[in-house]
């Protein structure tokens, strides 16, 4: 985990990357601070920009620029994504900091995009056909962002983290080693354990090949999917790596998982949001096959996410997504 840094700290770093793009600033405002620090920027004639101040330690330069290609590749197949703003030189990202390694920062801006996270419009509890609307046209936007990638070939110099076996249940998995959940009982870690196991003998037989495996977003929870006028736009390419398209899937669906409603949800989601996927690429049923599998490792993956994480309620939360995997593993 970064340092966490002060806000008076956060608004010179940000006033100091800024000053590598062309820009008549207007206003600096600190939009979001979780994994990565955001900032609303307001300019005299071009409109608004997100300022995204990147953790150190999580993605190296090259696996950022790398992100940028793979993004470019997106909008080009039509993916409604945030345009980058290049700095006076050419580049995407500038570093900035106060003189210190732990106050040092890769920066990138982006346009700021219209409309609000879909995380806002679900939690008006929508009415189920609009529910049904909004998940098809989900859907549909994973598989544009498949289809845009199957086009496009990565370079050679090309670099990103994957969410494999070995990315999701090796000795060094991408988010940590839930088997060793620290805030929870020995009990709990030997069921993990078994879990661990038999998840892993079954991506081990799972096939892997450019129809069913690549560059995948592999965080599209309600969150990072803006809606504006009807229209899904991504964001936050942070966890993006080679991964299972199922894996994009049952993200998106995760928080739909009836355990956390009163009302049941899952089975009209997941139904129009399969719907919405075939709609746009046909013929893909062994994504939708494995989604029972994905939406654990979901769960497994959050475990530990949230372990390292005290500022967002663990306790609370710990207990619940444990009782949630093993559920999830029991009827697997």
């Amino acid at each position: 985990m970064a340092t966490a840094l002060e806000s008076a700290q956060l608004y010179a770093i940000a006033n100091q990357a800024l000053e590598h793009w062309s820009l008549q600033v207007t206003s600096l405002t600190l939009a979001s601070q979780s994994e990565n620090t955001v900032f609303r920027v307001e300019t005299a004639d071009q409109g608004a920009f997100a300022l995204r101040l990147h953790r150190p330690g999580y993605h190296s330069l090259p696996e950022l620029e790398s992100e940028q290609i793979w993004t470019r590749a997106l909008a080009d197949g039509g993916v409604a994504i945030p345009k980058v703003e290049p700095t006076k030189r050419g580049g995407h990202y500038v570093e900035a900091g106060l003189g210190t390694p732990t106050t040092t920062r890769q920066a990138g801006l982006i346009q700021w995009l219209p409309g609000v996270a879909l995380s806002e419009v679900l939690a008006d509890q929508p009415a189920d056909s609009l529910l049904h609307d909004i998940y098809f046209a989900l859907g549909a936007l994973i598989a544009r962002c498949h289809l845009a990638t199957l086009a496009w070939t990565a370079p050679a110099h090309f670099t990103r983290h994957a969410l494999d076996h070995d990315g999701f249940v090796g000795d060094e998995p991408f988010w940590g080693r839930f088997w060793e959940l620290g805030l929870t009982t020995q009990n709990n870690r030997d069921q993990l354990k078994e879990i661990r196991n038999a998840v892993s003998a079954r991506l081990q037989s799972m096939p892997k090949d450019r129809n069913n495996f690549g560059m995948i977003h592999a965080d599209l929870h309600a969150n990072n999917v803006l809606r504006n006028n009807g229209q899904l736009y991504v964001i936050d390419f942070d966890d993006a790596g080679f991964g299972w398209h199922a894996f994009d899937l049952a993200v998106a669906v995760y928080d739909q998982l009836d355990f956390f409603h009163a009302t049941p949800r899952f089975d009209l989601t997941s139904t129009a949001l399969i719907a919405g996927y075939d709609s746009v690429r046909p013929g893909c049923s062994e994504s939708f096959e494995q989604l029972p599998l994905f939406l654990l490792l979901r769960s497994l993956m959050l475990l530990k996410w949230i372990e390292d994480r005290p500022e967002v309620g663990r306790e609370d939360r710990i207990p619940v997504l444990l009782e949630v995997a093993f559920e999830q593993f029991k009827n697997l």
